[in-house]
């Protein structure tokens, strides 16, 4: 995107906005009912155990998870802190979920579409990626890191002790 602004000298400059994108789509089914896989991916007081690195969660707009709510999510990674901004765009209970996640430089948007297979449930994650700045990594490390934190979340509602 350009935007033409005019100098003081009568010259003309643009500034030109680059963004890198990223669009991918990972999935995996988990031995749970739909309905208690939404219902925990939206718990907050549980989020903790299975969200890596989460310390703290805060509502600005709204009570966090719910649909136009926005809030920050808290975390350490070793020695470093990171806050990040969510806004729930969609919930639709209890078959989809969009959240879009927001740091310095990086935004990112989740939709979730839970579908019911009786006792199990098939978890199917569209992500997008907007960088300010080219990641310099691939595709793949970025698919990884989400079906990573995926499977977590599945051991977390199997009742499993580790990945």
């Amino acid at each position: 995107m350009n935007d033409l602004k005019k100098a003081g000298n009568g010259f003309f400059y643009a500034i030109i906005f680059l963004v890198i994108k990223m669009k991918y789509q990972v999935d995996l089914f988990v031995s749970a009912p739909r309905e208690k896989v939404f219902s925990a991916y939206l718990d907050h007081d549980a989020m903790k155990e299975w969200e890596t690195g989460l310390t703290k969660i805060e509502s600005i707009q709204g009570s966090l998870f719910d649909e136009g709510s926005i809030g920050y999510l808290h975390f350490i990674f070793g020695e470093h802190q990171m806050k990040m901004k969510v806004t729930n765009e969609k919930i639709e209970c209890p078959d989809h979920i969009i959240q879009i996640y927001e740091v310095p430089g990086a935004w990112n948007r989740c939709d979730n579409h839970f579908i019911d297979l009786k006792d199990k449930t098939h978890w199917i994650m569209d992500v997008e990626f907007r960088f300010d700045e080219d990641p310099n990594l691939p595709i793949e490390r970025f698919m990884d890191k989400t079906k990573a934190g995926m499977a977590i979340f599945k051991a977390y509602i199997e009742g499993k002790t580790h990945v």
